[in-house]
């Protein structure tokens, strides 16, 4: 069955401003981020590359009350080092994505760092290969997250 649409008869809007305005949460309201979403989107993000065949299990969590986010991850043996960073940097790039979508207060990652969101939540991620840990790391909130945000899969595959 076809569904039709009559979307091209229909007037484009045309806002009367210039520049939106967007409405910005005060600084001291709580942070509320949907960490089901979150997870889905990085899933999402990931399998769409196609570079990730890896991957095994994914997991993002986190809890807004003790402000943290978890990523776990479990993989297939014999995945370099590489391999790994780089699929932890595009994971922690899609959260950052996520939370940007979910809340304006947080800024984007550049080339040169990870926005704000990790100045305001903690990071703990662990990748395993089936019962060995491979990386298991805690970020506290306020410290550096020590992917290179402009790694790109032509850095790693050279």
């Amino acid at each position: 069955m076809a569904i039709l649409s009559a979307a091209g008869c229909k007037k484009k809007y045309v806002s009367p401003l210039e520049t939106p305005n967007v409405t910005l949460a005060p600084e001291d309201k709580p942070y509320e981020f949907d960490f089901d979403q979150m997870n889905n989107d990085v899933i999402d993000s990931l399998q769409d590359e196609e570079i990730f065949g890896f991957v095994k299990e994914l997991d993002v969590s986190g809890n807004n009350e003790s402000k943290e986010i978890v990523l776990n991850v479990d993989i297939v043996e014999n995945v370099s080092r590489d391999a790994i960073e780089y699929m932890l940097t595009e994971a922690t790039r899609v959260i950052v994505d996520a939370a940007v979508t979910q809340d304006f207060r947080i800024t984007s990652y550049t080339s040169e760092g990870f926005g704000n969101l990790f100045e305001k939540y903690a990071y703990k991620y662990k990748v395993t290969c089936g019962n060995e840990v491979l990386v298991d790391q805690v970020i506290e909130i306020g410290d550096s997250v020590p992917f290179d945000p402009s790694l790109t899969l032509e850095n790693v595959t050279g």
